[in-house]
Formats: C-alpha cells, sequence, structure tokens
C-alpha cells in the first residue's frame, strides 16, 4: 500500500511534471514531420513512469493513485460550482478511461482550452483593428504587442476590448442557454477577463523573454 506522503508527493510532483513534459512534447511534435498524434503521449507516459521510479512507487500504483485524485478534484470543482455535473461525468469518464495517468483530462483540456481563448482574442483584435489575423500574428511574433498593433492603425484599444468583450459575452450567453455551462461560470469567465484584458493585450513576445 503506498504511504500517504509519497502518494501527495506523486500526485504534486505529476502535475507539475505532466504540464512541462506535455509542453515539451507539443513542441517536438510540431517540430517533427512524421510526428503522429499519439507520440506526445507516449513521451508523457514514459516521463512519468520515470517520475513513478524516483519516488520509489510502481507505475500502476502511481496511475491508480493520482486517478484517485483527479476524481476527487472534480467532485469538488462541481461541489463549489466550477463543473456542472454534465461536464464533470464526462471528465471522468475520459479519467476512467485514459491508459495512463488520466492527466489529459485536466492538464491538455486546460491547455488547450487556454490556446482557444488566446486565438479567439487575435482573430477578434485583428477584426477589431480592421486587418487579417494571420498578419496580426506575423505582428505579435515581431515583438509586437496588440496594443502596438491597434495604435499603429489608430485603432482605440477601448474599441478593441469592447469587441473582444461583446464576442466572449455572446458566446457564454449561449452556452449557458445551451447547459453546457452554468451563469455562474460565465460571471466567473468574464471576470478573469475584465482582469487579465489589459495585460494580455500589452503583452509582446520581447516582454514575455525578459520575464
Amino acid at each position: 500500500m503506498l504511504n500517504p506522503t509519497k502518494i501527495m508527493a506523486a500526485t504534486a510532483a505529476l502535475v507539475v511534471a505532466g504540464a512541462m513534459a506535455l509542453g515539451v512534447a507539443r513542441y517536438a511534435s510540431a517540430q517533427e514531420p512524421g510526428a503522429t498524434p499519439s507520440g506526445p503521449k507516449a513521451r508523457v507516459e514514459a516521463f512519468l513512469g520515470k517520475v513513478a521510479a524516483n519516488l520509489g512507487v510502481s507505475s500502476d500504483q502511481l496511475t491508480s493513485a493520482v486517478k484517485g485524485a483527479e476524481l476527487q478534484t472534480v467532485d469538488e470543482r462541481v461541489a463549489d460550482g466550477t463543473l456542472t455535473s454534465d461536464q464533470a461525468s464526462k471528465i471522468k469518464d475520459r479519467i476512467n478511461n485514459s491508459q495512463g495517468t488520466g492527466l489529459g483530462a485536466l492538464v491538455i483540456g486546460r491547455h488547450e482550452r487556454r490556446e482557444r481563448v488566446r486565438a479567439g482574442i487575435v482573430k477578434v483584435s485583428a477584426q477589431a483593428i480592421g486587418i487579417d489575423p494571420k498578419d496580426l500574428v506575423s505582428e505579435l511574433k515581431d515583438g509586437k504587442s496588440i496594443a502596438d498593433v491597434a495604435a499603429e492603425h489608430n485603432v482605440p484599444l477601448d474599441a478593441v476590448k469592447q469587441q473582444i468583450t461583446d464576442g466572449a459575452k455572446a458566446r457564454l450567453d449561449q452556452a449557458v442557454q445551451d447547459g453546457k455551462i452554468t451563469q455562474e461560470q460565465e460571471d466567473r469567465a468574464l471576470q478573469k477577463l475584465a482582469d487579465n484584458l489589459d495585460a494580455i493585450l500589452d503583452h509582446s513576445r520581447s516582454a514575455g523573454s525578459q520575464g
């Protein structure tokens, strides 16, 4: 039977190490012309196998402990209103049906949602500025921020912010209407967007590399 301390250590290590490994694997697969979708997952599982060995536990013990912690976390998210019962059920299915630790349901899913939000902000910002999204992406890669590009095109930053906020609210309103999220989740998402939007629009690749 696993020592409780080792279970806690294993879970903490997996959350951090798994996220790092996923990031590395995603980058590596993007650079390999023949990479398959299963490649990154295989590398992550191999990495986590090393974590188990370093902790002195078997891969099966580590997997069982982490899946149990993930399922508990999902229940806590339902209790505090972060997830609906339907969302929790789907996440639990992914965790239980996972061949590995199930980290994909929490780590990969969160990463992909974040990437979709970023892509959405870039697309709407480009529309507000009046340029092609690809051109905005190119400007951002050159080290400019969205705020910089808006200023160059004489577009008030408040106009960009308003269009982003309006678009996000429209999509979230629809999600609430469809029963995909709760009103509380929408309110929380809009507040988070409002709290971080200035930093997102002011962020530049050159500034980020200095941090």
